[in-house]
């Protein structure tokens, strides 16, 4: 059996599902970097920013979102245009091996890589590798989206649950 769970409100969060049971995570969550980060090393940003057309996220000023996604994407970066770089069905990591997307302005979606630790490598060039990604679906709101799919949200399982007595705050 496939279960589809909303993270939006809980990224990061792992679950391990039952002998033949899949999850897939859905939603979309912003993956902002602290400011304690852009203040030490914001050069470096403002550098792959003027160079490869693409912002990181920082908590004083993430993007507003306006579709909902199955499954889930974690959103790190925008870019000049007005479109996203995020990963797939995982939290964004340069380090684990998780497709990397370009969310475009008109709310297409495009592959970057199907390997993120690749991505320093081919940064350069990262816009012309899109090719179109049939893998993500994007819905106006998760009201449409539960129109196709049986979207749980995480808060309401009884392993949140049992997560929040065991381990409060």
């Amino acid at each position: 059996m496939t279960h589809y769970i909303d993270m939006t409100k809980t990224p990061g969060f792992g679950i391990m599902s039952d002998p033949g049971d899949a999850i897939i995570f859905t939603g979309v969550s912003i993956n902002a970097m602290p400011l304690s980060v852009k203040k030490r090393e914001g050069e470096l940003y403002e550098d792959f920013a003027r160079k490869y057309g693409f912002h990181f996220i920082f908590d004083d000023k993430k993007p507003e979102i306006d579709f909902y996604s199955v499954p889930s994407l974690d959103i790190a970066a925008t870019d000049d245009k007005g479109g996203f770089l995020a990963s797939v069905g995982q939290p964004f990591d340069l380090r684990d091996p998780v497709p990397l997307v370009y969310i475009s302005p008109d709310r297409r979606c495009y592959l970057i890589t199907e390997n993120s630790t690749e991505f320093l490598s081919i940064v350069s060039h990262w816009r012309s590798r899109l090719t179109p990604f049939e893998g993500v679906k994007l819905y106006r709101d998760k009201a449409q989206a539960k129109g196709e799919y049986p979207i749980v949200d995480f808060e309401t399982t009884e392993i949140y649950r049992l997560h929040m007595e065991n381990f409060p705050g």
